[in-house]
């Protein structure tokens, strides 16, 4: 009997979620401002560009912010910035943590074909990290759109949006972050993030990416 007490008083008394889905949304915000405000001061104006390896001669994909249009070409980087190739800033996606723990904890294999892609998405983020219920893509030749539908951590997107209109494509957060890392190491293409928005009446998050031929 005191078992089964002990039971329902918790059953009852539990949060249905472990952690608030806002909070969760709200951690990364301050960082993503910050890295976007720094952008701004070094007179840097170009969106974030997902470098696959074979780009950089990275062992990862790398983020890159040119100072103006880019125009896909290789080139070294050195600490922060580029030595040869198109100037710009250099930095190690935010999405880069969630994409180490796939390799280390899931075996993680990209695939190179757009359905591959689009499955390992949805297993990525609705069943491993759990970050969203239902995740879609639609590809278009040399763009593909990814809705995050009903996405709980909306209030960071919200906030980001707040402060700063172009930080979500000037500086990524980890979510929009992880896609850009998976599509652009997928199809060994550049992936730039042209356009992320949010409805705030069905909380659905739509990110648009750019493949450079």
């Amino acid at each position: 009997m005191i078992c089964a007490i002990t039971g329902i008083f918790s059953l009852t008394f539990s949060w249905t979620e472990p952690v608030d889905p806002r909070l969760i949304g709200i951690l990364p915000v301050q960082g993503c401002i910050n890295l976007c405000c720094v952008i701004h001061l070094l007179g840097i104006s170009g969106n974030a560009h997902f470098l696959p390896p074979r780009v950089t001669g990275e062992a990862r994909v790398m983020q890159f912010n040119p100072t103006t249009s880019y125009k896909e070409s290789e080139g070294s980087a050195k600490g922060s910035f580029r030595e040869t190739g198109p100037a710009g800033l250099v930095t190690t996606p935010l999405g880069d943590p969630l994409v180490q723990e796939l390799r280390k904890r899931n075996a993680l294999v990209i695939p190179d074909k757009e359905q591959e892609i689009t499955v390992l998405l949805r297993e990525t983020i609705e069943d491993v990290f759990k970050l969203t219920p239902r995740v879609s893509a639609l590809w278009n030749n040399d763009s593909v759109t990814i809705t995050f539908h009903d996405f709980p951590s909306v209030e960071g997107c919200k906030i980001i949006a707040r402060g700063s209109p172009n930080c979500c494509t000037m500086n990524p957060c980890p979510m929009c972050s992880l896609c850009g890392v998976l599509i652009a190491e997928g199809r060994d293409k550049v992936v730039t993030l042209d356009k992320c928005s949010f409805t705030s009446s069905s909380r659905d998050v739509t990110a648009v990416f750019s493949i450079l031929p």
